[in-house]
């Protein structure tokens, strides 16, 4: 029994001279392409629209049945479309491809592929202009990024390569030589936080760069006395410990602090400082410490009562030694003087430092004062306030210069009031004997560190860290003149007379 098979015509549509001729749809033999359009001579010929099975097709213009001039391709598989020129069925000439994730390309394409001078928006503010080569950044050409970074110079492969200038959103910028999009070959470097590179690159870092600080003092540990002004000086050296003299302006910081206690819970301090308790700061010597006050600006005052106390000193420093505080303690109570002494832990307890002066003397206990009493405020046991003192600003950051900064008049400032450590070390006063000089070696720590903001290239050098050793600070003896009993009895019979009184 025969079968009959009806095969079904590939072409419908126009013809002439048994050709096709004008508008006709062909379905190829494989069923995956289709073609709708014009025909001329038997060839797609004019516009026309080539669908396949996936779902690709181009709409557009056809010569001699090759896709030839401008048209429109949609890509299935990746969503992308383009609109543009084509030569035998690719991408060719000028034209502009939409992709998926909103990226636009509009410029010069050859064979599928970008090349010569485009513009690619990857967003709203990532935009690349400049030449293209085997569809990629090839030439010279400007990049902005999404972060509002900007790089302007030659491309190699999609990477930045050769001369080239990047301007940061931070304000940060570099001038010279990338390799394989990397800062490479000598470059400058101005970054945000002030700091400032010129020399070689090596794999985007600087071929010298400082890894750490170097605290430079006169003495190990460095002795001071307090009130009395000291310096330091900091180098940057890298890891071979070489001083690296191209750093520059990096920020450098310098402060103190003292041995961290921590209070005991139920304490009055622990009460008072449960919700706003200062972090303490690790250090290498086995304890943590909080910041105390340091300055390099002293005011007028102070500098002219520390000339005034060095003139008044000048005899006792001369016959100073090893012991010679004790000394002048002795010798000072034996002429009757009185001693004047800065802020020391090293003389005393917390207590000590943190009491106020004690009041002067009463009429009753000076002889010398009675007339200066009652004509006073009427109240002969009344205490004169004392005044405050506003604590001296602290130290000024500053910037090295050739790989080096240097402070010159550094000075430990007295306490603030109910200062931390001093109010725990009173607390426990009751329950421990009086500290000697040794047990308070180390207790003051100096610090340095790094805090240039922002950190260049993204890192801060590790702080370091110096003991002080805190001496006491000298002894001024003020003379008074011994009390003449009858000096004053003299004075007080000529007042008498002098306002009429009885003889």
């Amino acid at each position: 029994m025969a079968t009959n098979t009806a095969r079904r015509e590939p072409y419908i549509g126009e013809k002439r001279n048994f050709k096709r001729e004008g508008y006709g749809v062909y379905v190829y033999e494989n069923q995956y392409f289709r073609y709708e359009g014009e025909w001329k001579n038997g060839k797609k010929h004019g516009h026309g629209k080539l669908l396949m099975k996936d779902g690709t097709y181009y709409e557009g213009q056809f010569v001699n049945g090759e896709i030839n001039g401008h048209g429109f391709k949609y890509f299935s598989f990746s969503h992308c479309k383009y609109t543009g020129q084509f030569l035998d069925g690719e991408m060719h000439g000028y034209g502009v491809m939409q992709y998926k994730d909103g990226s636009i390309y509009e410029g010069h394409w050859h064979k599928n592929k970008k090349q010569g001078f485009g513009v690619l928006r990857t967003s709203s503010k990532a935009v690349y202009e400049g030449t293209f080569s085997g569809h990629q950044r090839n030439g010279e050409g400007s990049q902005t990024y999404d972060n509002g970074d900007r790089y302007e110079g030659y491309w190699v492969m999609d990477k930045r390569h050769g001369h080239g200038e990047l301007y940061c959103a931070d304000f940060s910028y570099y001038v010279g030589q990338f390799a394989e999009d990397m800062f490479h070959g000598e470059g400058k470097m101005q970054h945000a936080s002030g700091m400032l590179y010129f020399g070689q690159w090596l794999h985007g870092f600087p071929s010298r760069l400082a890894t750490k600080l170097k605290l430079i003092v006169e003495e190990s540990p460095l002795v001071i006395r307090q009130g009395q002004p000291f310096k330091i000086a900091v180098k940057c050296l890298d890891d071979e410990d070489n001083e690296v003299e191209e750093d520059q302006g990096r920020e450098i910081q310098v402060m103190a602090g003292f041995k961290y206690i921590p209070p005991k819970q139920g304490s009055v301090l622990f009460d008072m400082i449960e919700d706003v308790e200062e972090k303490p700061i690790p250090t290498p010597f086995g304890y943590e410490v909080v910041s105390y006050p340091l300055t390099d600006q002293l005011s007028e005052e102070e500098v002219t009562a520390e000339d005034d106390k060095g003139e008044k000193s000048a005899r006792d420093d001369d016959g100073e030694g090893e012991g010679g505080d004790i000394a002048e303690a002795g010798e000072g109570e034996e002429e009757g003087g009185k001693e004047v002494t800065g802020l020391s832990m090293e003389d005393g307890t917390a207590t000590d430092l943190m009491q106020p002066p004690e009041p002067a003397a009463s009429p009753s206990q000076d002889p010398a004062n009675t007339e200066l009493a009652t004509e006073g405020t009427g109240n002969p046991c009344a205490i004169t306030p004392v005044e405050t003192t506003p604590l001296p600003p602290p130290v000024s950051t500053r910037r090295t210069e050739g790989g080096y900064v240097e402070w010159n008049n550094l000075q430990l400032s007295p306490p603030p009031p109910l200062y931390r450590p001093f109010v725990a070390l009173d607390e426990d006063k009751k329950s421990n004997k009086k500290l000697s000089l040794k047990d308070k070696f180390g207790e003051y720590v100096l610090m340095v560190q790094d805090v240039t903001n922002p950190p260049f290239l993204g890192t801060r050098l590790e702080p370091v860290f110096l003991m002080l050793k805190l001496k006491r600070p000298k002894k001024i003896i003020v003379k008074k003149p011994k009390w003449d009993t009858q000096r004053h009895i003299v004075a007080a019979m000529q007042a008498r007379y002098s306002s009429g009184g009885d003889p």
